[in-house]
Order: structure tokens, then C-alpha cells, then sequence
């Protein structure tokens, strides 16, 4: 299982930090809408998440004999997405600290233009304080590193759920 786990598990991490690259260099070269870039995001932190279902159904089939229970599938699912899970976190976090260090002021400056069109304002007083509240939590280090970590984890369970109840496969009796 520690084979499978680290095979699949370096092999996301390896995707996912090629997607951000990729990703970052379409984003920054290309002058994309933002809700396309956000879909774009979305996108190369989802896709190399589907090696938890390639590293399970590896197991199941070439390891486990064609059989795996939920539990095991889910126990090899949540092993397999640590990996990417730190990786992405570490990558986010020196892209917005150290490669691009005006990211969360970008964006919080785009969704206030967006909330200025559409609020009273009263109520764009009150997104206001609540984005610059955001800023400041987004400007430290371990609250950005633990909110990546939070966030690829979820997605990384969501994924290893949905795997584990696709491949779970009961093992075949075998008549004596």
C-alpha cells in the first residue's frame, strides 16, 4: 500500500504543480476574465486530485486482487492526497508571499469593483471592512498555508469519497 500511496501521491503533486505553472503563465500572459481564471484554478487543483481514483483502482486491481472494501478504498484515498495536499500549499503560499505578493489585493480590489456596481452603500461599507478583514487574515503566512491545506484536503476527501464508492468491489467467493 505505501508504494501505491507514494507512487499517486507524487505523481498529483507533480500534475498539480504543473497545472499551477501552466496556469499562472496563461493567466499572466493572457489578460483572462476573472471568473475564467477562477474556473481555470478550480480546474488544475480538481484534475491532478484524480489520482487518488487512478492510485485506488491501481490497488484494487493489480494489488488487492480485484477487491477492495470502502474503508480501505477511503483509508488509501486520504493517504494518497496528503501529498498533493502539502505540495499545493507550499506552492500557493510562495506564489502570493514571494512570486506575486499583491495577488489577495488584486483580487479583493476586482470583487470590490464588482460589489461597488451592485450594493448600496451601506452595504458595500459593510463588504468593505469584511474584505480588508479577509486581506489581513490572507496576509499571514500559517493562515494561508493551513486555508491551502483546509482547502485541497476537502476537495482531495471529496474526491476519495467519491472514488471509494465508484471501485469498492467485494472480494469473489470461491466455491470448494
Amino acid at each position: 500500500m505505501k508504494k501505491v500511496i507514494l507512487r499517486f501521491g507524487a505523481w498529483s503533486s507533480l500534475f498539480m504543480f504543473i497545472f499551477f505553472v501552466l496556469t499562472w503563465l496563461v493567466i499572466g500572459l493572457t489578460h483572462v476574465e476573472h471568473k475564467v481564471q477562477g474556473a481555470i484554478g478550480y480546474v488544475a487543483i480538481i484534475c491532478p486530485l484524480l489520482f487518488v481514483y487512478f492510485g485506488i483502482r491501481y490497488y484494487r486491481d493489480k494489488v488487492n486482487n480485484g477487491s477492495i472494501t470502502f474503508l480501505t478504498a477511503l483509508k488509501l484515498g486520504m493517504l494518497i492526497i496528503i501529498l498533493p495536499t502539502i505540495s499545493f500549499a507550499i506552492i500557493e503560499t510562495v506564489y502570493v508571499f514571494y512570486i506575486d505578493p499583491k495577488f489577495y489585493e488584486n483580487l479583493a480590489a476586482y470583487d470590490l469593483e464588482q460589489y461597488r456596481k451592485i450594493l448600496s452603500p451601506a452595504q458595500y461599507a459593510l463588504k468593505l471592512k469584511e474584505v480588508n478583514e479577509g486581506l489581513q487574515w490572507d496576509k499571514n503566512l500559517l493562515n494561508n498555508f493551513g486555508g491551502m491545506i483546509l482547502t485541497i484536503g476537502a476537495l482531495g476527501t471529496i474526491v476519495t469519497v467519491i472514488s471509494s464508492l465508484i471501485l469498492m468491489r467485494k472480494a469473489k467467493k470461491v466455491l470448494a
